[in-house]
Formats: C-alpha cells, sequence, structure tokens
C-alpha cells in the first residue's frame, strides 16, 4: 500500500502530459482503493466491541470461528489484489522511469505550507479595476427615490461580476440607505422552492429573527406572497447572482412589490448574457452595466500583486509577464489564477520561459478554454497532498458558502490530511486551506474578527472544473439530478437533496462519505434512515444537512468507521446521552450535535 501511494504521488504530477500513463495511474489508483477496502474491511470483521459476562464470553468465540473463515477470505482478496498489481507493473516500463525518480526522492511536494499572514492579504489583492464601475453601481443606487429599480451586471465568466457587486454591496453607503439586504446565489441549475426559502431566511436573518415556522413545507406561490408582504413599503436591496435564464426571473420577480411611495427596492443580477440584463430592466427601466476586461495598466497590476506578493517585478521578468497578460486578455480570473500559479515558481527567466513555451499555444482560442487550461495547470502544480483535498470542494452545493472550519473538519475525518511533528492535525489543515487562498483557488467570502477566513466561495468555473476532475479520479461524485451511476464504485457522494431519490446507495459497498444538502422530498427519508441503519457500513462521513430526519436511530453511532457527523438545520432534536458518550469516546466530529 505505500508503495503504490509513493509511486501514485511521483505519477500524479506527470500524468497529464502522457495519456498512457494518465490510465494506468487510473488502474493503479483503483487497485490502492480496493486494497483499503479489504482492509477496512478486515478491521470492521475483527473488531470486538467489548461483550462481558458468559453470553460474551460464547460469542467471542463465535465470533472467533467466523473471523477464522473471514480471515482466509480476507488473505485470498489480497493475494488477487497483489497479483494485479504485479501484472500491472509488468505491464508498464514507465513504472522504471517513475521508479528511479522515487527512490531518489521528492520532498518537495511533502512540505507542509502555513502562509497565514498570506491569506489576510488575499481579498484586497483580487480587486483591481473595479473603482469606476463600482462608482457607477453607486450612483444609480442613490437615484432611486421610490418604487423598483432593477440593475444588471453583465459579462462573460472570468470577468469578475460577482467580485463588483460584492464589493458595491458590502459598501457602508448600502448598509445606511437600504434597511434590508440579501445575496442570493441563482446559478444555472436553481431549483425555484430553494431559492425562495433561501431569500427568506436571508432576509429574517438580516434582522434578527428566525424563519417563519413551517417554511420548508411552504409552497413557491405562498414564499411569494410572503416575500411580497415582507418587503412591502421597505426599503430593501436583493442580489441575484449568476442568473442564466429569463425564466430564473419570470420564478421570482413577482415576490418584489413594484409600486410603493412609502419605499423604495433595487434588485441587482449578475448574467453572462446581454439579452437576459436588457430583459429583466426593461420593465422598471432599469440601467445595464456591461462589464469589460480588465485594461492593460489594471491587469499588469493585479497580475503583479498575485506573482510578487511581497515583492515588485525583477526587471529580467517584466517582457516575458507582458506576454503572459497578452495571453491572459485582461480576464481577471485568468490572470489570477496563473499569477498565484507563478507565485510559487522561482523568480528566474528560464523557468518562466520555460512555463511559457510549454502552455503558449495550448492557451489560444475561446476563453472558457482557456480558463479551463489554466484551471488544469494549476491543479497539476498543487502539491500532492492538496490535489484531493481541493477536489473534495467538489461536493459542497453551488449556491452555499462554504464554512472553513467544516472543511477542516471533513479534511481530517476523510484522512487527507497527514501528521507532521509539533503540529496538531487542525493547524495542518489550516496550512492546507491557506495555500488554496493564496493560490487564488478558492475566494473568501467573509472572515472572523481576526482577519481569519471564515467562509469562502469557488468561483463557477472552477467547481466545473473540480467536479469533472473529481469524478475522474474517484475522489467524489456529485449529485443533482439523481442521475449518477456505478455507485458500486463511487466512495464518496454528494447529494442534493431536491434530487430524485435512489435506492442504489444501498449497492454502494464502497462509500465511504455520504453527503445529503438541502431539504429533500419526504421519499428520501426511508433511504437516509436506511444509510444510518447500516446499510453502507464502511461509511467515515455523513453529513445530513437540512435532512428529512427528525431521530437518530442507535446504529448510526455504532457504525465502526464514522468519523464525522454532520447534522446543521436537521430537524433532529437531541442525541441521547449515551450515545453522546459514545461519540466523545470514539472522538467522531460534528458540525453541530444537538442536545447538549
Amino acid at each position: 500500500m505505500g508503495q503504490m501511494r509513493a509511486f501514485l504521488r511521483v505519477a500524479d504530477a506527470k500524468e497529464e502530459s502522457d495519456p498512457q500513463l494518465k490510465e494506468w495511474v487510473r488502474q493503479v489508483r483503483e487497485i490502492a482503493y480496493d486494497t483499503e477496502d479489504v482492509l477496512e474491511r478486515y478491521m470492521l470483521r475483527f473488531a470486538y466491541h467489548g461483550a462481558h459476562g458468559f453470553k460474551g464470553y460464547l460469542k467471542k468465540i463465535y465470533a472467533s470461528l467466523k473471523n477464522l473463515k473471514a480471515g482466509h477470505q480476507i488473505a485470498s482478496e489480497i493475494k488477487a489484489i497483489r497479483s494485479r498489481l504485479e501484472n500491472a507493473l509488468k505491464r508498464q516500463q514507465t513504472f522504471k522511469d517513475i521508479s528511479s525518480i522515487m527512490n531518489q526522492g521528492s520532498s518537495s511536494t511533502l512540505a507542509w505550507y502555513d502562509g497565514r499572514g498570506d491569506a489576510l492579504l488575499l481579498e484586497e489583492v483580487d480587486v483591481v479595476g473595479i473603482e469606476k464601475p463600482k462608482e457607477q453601481l453607486l450612483k444609480w443606487l442613490s437615484s432611486i427615490d421610490s418604487g423598483l429599480k432593477v440593475i444588471s451586471v453583465v459579462g462573460m465568466a472570468g470577468l469578475g461580476k460577482t467580485t463588483l457587486v460584492k464589493k458595491m454591496f458590502d459598501d457602508t453607503s448600502v448598509n445606511m440607505n437600504f434597511d434590508h439586504h440579501a445575496w442570493i446565489t441563482v446559478s444555472e441549475s436553481f431549483k425555484i422552492e430553494n431559492l425562495l426559502q433561501d431569500m427568506i431566511k436571508r432576509l429574517s436573518k438580516d434582522i434578527d429573527q428566525p424563519p417563519p415556522q413551517g417554511l420548508e413545507a411552504m409552497k413557491a406561490d405562498d414564499m411569494r406572497e410572503f416575500i411580497y408582504n415582507f418587503l412591502q413599503n421597505k426599503n430593501y436591496i436583493i442580489v441575484l447572482d449568476d442568473i442564466w435564464t429569463t425564466n430564473a426571473w419570470e420564478a421570482i420577480r413577482y415576490a418584489f412589490p413594484r409600486s410603493t411611495t412609502l419605499g423604495r427596492g433595487c434588485i441587482i443580477i449578475t448574467t453572462r448574457f446581454n439579452n437576459i440584463g436588457h430583459a429583466v430592466c426593461s420593465e422598471s427601466n432599469g440601467h445595464v452595466y456591461k462589464l469589460k476586461p480588465l485594461p492593460v495598466e489594471k491587469s499588469r497590476e493585479l497580475f503583479y500583486k498575485k506573482a510578487f506578493p511581497r515583492s515588485s517585478c525583477p526587471p529580467c521578468l517584466e517582457e516575458i509577464s507582458e506576454r503572459i497578460l497578452n495571453i491572459c486578455e485582461g480576464l481577471p480570473l485568468a490572470i489570477v489564477v496563473i499569477g498565484g500559479l507563478l507565485a510559487t515558481k522561482n523568480n528566474k527567466i528560464e523557468e518562466w520561459e520555460m512555463f511559457y513555451r510549454s502552455v503558449g499555444s495550448e492557451l489560444e482560442g475561446y476563453h472558457l478554454k482557456r480558463i479551463s487550461k489554466l484551471l488544469s495547470l494549476s491543479f497539476y502544480d498543487l502539491p500532492y497532498h492538496l490535489k484531493s483535498c481541493f477536489l473534495y470542494l467538489s461536493i459542497f452545493p453551488e449556491d452555499q458558502l462554504i464554512n472553513r472550519a467544516t472543511v477542516i473538519r471533513l479534511w481530517i475525518a476523510e484522512g487527507f490530511v497527514g501528521a507532521k511533528q509539533g503540529k496538531t492535525m487542525e493547524e495542518i489543515a489550516e496550512g492546507y486551506m491557506n495555500e488554496l487562498l493564496n493560490r487564488s483557488l478558492i475566494q473568501v467570502v467573509e472572515t472572523h474578527y481576526d482577519g481569519r477566513p471564515r467562509n469562502f466561495h469557488i468561483h463557477d468555473l472552477v467547481r466545473e472544473y473540480i467536479i469533472s476532475k473529481a469524478k475522474e479520479q474517484n475522489i467524489a461524485a456529485v449529485d443533482s439530478q439523481g442521475e449518477t451511476q456505478r455507485l458500486d464504485r463511487i466512495r464518496r457522494l454528494a447529494i442534493d437533496g431536491l434530487s430524485n431519490s435512489t435506492r442504489q446507495i444501498y449497492e454502494g459497498k464502497s462509500l465511504r462519505s455520504l453527503l445529503f444538502f438541502g431539504a429533500g422530498n419526504s421519499e428520501w427519508r426511508p433511504i437516509l434512515y436506511e444509510v444510518m441503519r447500516g446499510s453502507c457500513k464502511m461509511l467515515k462521513v455523513l453529513e445530513l444537512r437540512r435532512a428529512p430526519i427528525d431521530a437518530m436511530p442507535d446504529e448510526v453511532f455504532k457504525l465502526y468507521h464514522l468519523k464525522y457527523l454532520g447534522l446543521r438545520d436537521a430537524r433532529v432534536k437531541i442525541i441521547p446521552k449515551a450515545n453522546r458518550k459514545s461519540w466523545k469516546t470514539r472522538d467522531i466530529g460534528s458540525e453541530e450535535m444537538l442536545g447538549h
């Protein structure tokens, strides 16, 4: 197992440039997963849960006889896996080349990174060239006397629409002039019920009130009416981020009061599509702001801040920096991603020239393809230990802020965090997080009072990439439409609660993590209870956020490998004391344990 992991650590950095090696790495990765499965089944089968007395003695004898047979079976499985691995090694001459590299050592990929000070600089570093656009948006906002105005910010993916609107939304003048504020991410695959629920929760939270009772049972029309009555005669601003179709606007527009003499409202939308931006503004005589690529001087400023965070650009790199900027064509996301990648390199002209020659011609063409290639370069430039951590972030729903502390607990539970002498697991995971932040692969949205990141966001293009890559490497699968296939091979499955329920989960013999997000329809209830009662015995992580469950069955606390149980916003009201004690004894982490 150690040999396979060492091989994967080295080969992983080379597989993208060699299709044959990529396929072989996939095979070795599957063999490593199967080995892990056998070892964990062994641990489960031979685990002894403390039977006492004469009856317990008889049970122990019976278990020993039973385990003797199981031991032979497991030994046979390990022998078969070893044979598969030996055959794979014989078929690949490439292994000899990589083995020599392994023997030389590759300590650089194992270095622990902290960079806490760097992470605190991210928010301001990434904001370049939005002063004038922000000024214009604020000017339009201040001109609203009464009624409703709609403002659209339009531009291609990666231009910074969300960043611009977020900076405007957080401006102190907006907080002073509007009494109610809500930010809603719509996205391509929005569901109107989720969207309206989210809006009601955010409006309620804005005034420090709990959401109305029975919210999750409300129909869409009832929620629209609630929002309408709530906002009537009030001063409010609501952002609808990332609208893809006019249908999305039509589904929600009647929730906003349109004519009132006592209040004024502003809806701000961001969209990639010019026709949608104009359509939503037409009725209210609103405004459309078309965001353009950064001019050369602003592109250079942003690039230098990302590529040289602690110094200025050396004269020897100025000319090649201009060539790299020409590739980015003023797209902030492209500039930030490539700048973050080059910040990890030495400031030597030879290394930068090599980078430019290797990627220059490949980055020509349509901007989305270009950004995808840049993301791929950034991914393969990550240290091995960070790749799984980064891809794991694909599990979180598109419209959800991602909590730093939650991610750290999940990474540790999943076994992604390696030990380092003198550091706690949390400190090491914090270092992992900071490196992803400093590479601009994730974006800070909210910070603690001391400046530490609290919640972060993943750009939609980055999320699309890591979902695809996580599925390819069998790190995790995301099922938002109830269409996931081959559950027998999936190790981590994230489910949108409003997707179609499926009993195929029971086939997930390799399933290590089940992450359920969203309110969920009633059909999910019996399926989730079966999972908790042990139908997936190998579970390490069970996330039941907003799940339609009322109680925790005792069996869930007997899952031998369980390391994390997330219950945030679930309907569970209390966990029995006996199970809480078992929980603490076994060091099971929880996102929110009720009934303390």
